[in-house]
């Protein structure tokens, strides 16, 4: 196992060793880090700039961390080694990043809308600011609060963006999936997992889980990859 961690190209190795850091300083100094460092929804006092880029640095547990570092390690390799560094960590940051920016400009959309009809009263309680008796409270002050409170963190749009960059590079590539136990060929795999993000996120069941962000990730990868083949980038 560590001749292959050896193997892995320089920047996925980093990324991976730079992911590991942040959870376990995530874990020593959970109070400064994850409170500064996740990001918060763009209006909330607690926003910072900069928590665009640090919140997908940070997981939520252990798990959330091995799964996004388990896809970087299995196909960043790769695709470090036919890009190159450079665009390698460009399609990494660009895939984490911009799918933070457009979740972001979606939330403060759907917060402004959330808001109309409501009384200041209702928009103080959805923020946290002031207690109201239960019969007071509705489902659409209880969807803002969810969006005003909402603190989002993990590598998924980034890892996404690599997952799904591998599979346009690679599209025959045979990958054998561990559950269940089948060969899969890496478009298939990529449209399956599409298709699951893209039915989760209309269900719009409250699993926590950032589904919207996976399937940006994942885009913005595909666009970048298609605007490099255009310019007469050969893969």
């Amino acid at each position: 196992m560590q001749s292959q961690f050896n193997s892995i190209p320089d920047v996925t190795k980093n990324l991976i060793i730079l992911n590991l850091l942040m959870f376990l300083a995530s874990i020593s100094l959970s109070n400064i880090v994850s409170l500064n460092f996740v990001n918060y929804y763009v209006e909330h006092p607690s926003f910072q700039p900069y928590q665009l880029v640090t919140s997908f640095f940070m997981h939520a547990d252990f798990w959330h961390l091995f799964f996004n570092m388990f896809v970087l390690f299995m196909f960043g390799a790769d695709v470090e080694r036919n890009l190159g560094p450079k665009r390698f960590l460009f399609i990494y940051l660009s895939a984490g990043l911009g799918a933070n920016i457009i979740s972001m400009l979606a939330d403060y959309f759907q917060v402004h809308q959330l808001m109309i009809g409501l009384s200041a009263d209702q928009i103080a309680w959805s923020k946290g600011l002031i207690k109201l008796n239960v019969d007071d409270i509705t489902g659409q002050m209880q969807e803002l609060g969810n969006l005003w409170l909402k603190r989002s963190l993990g590598a998924s749009g980034a890892t996404y963006g690599v997952l799904f960059t591998f599979a346009a590079l690679y599209p025959n590539r045979t990958l054998r999936l561990l559950i269940p136990p089948i060969p899969i060929k890496a478009t298939y795999l990529v449209l399956a997992l599409a298709t699951f993000e893209f039915i989760s996120e209309m269900s719009r069941a409250q699993t926590g889980i950032g589904h919207i962000v996976h399937l940006l990730g994942a885009v913005i990868a595909l666009i970048i990859i298609w605007a490099w083949r255009k310019q007469g980038a050969r893969f």
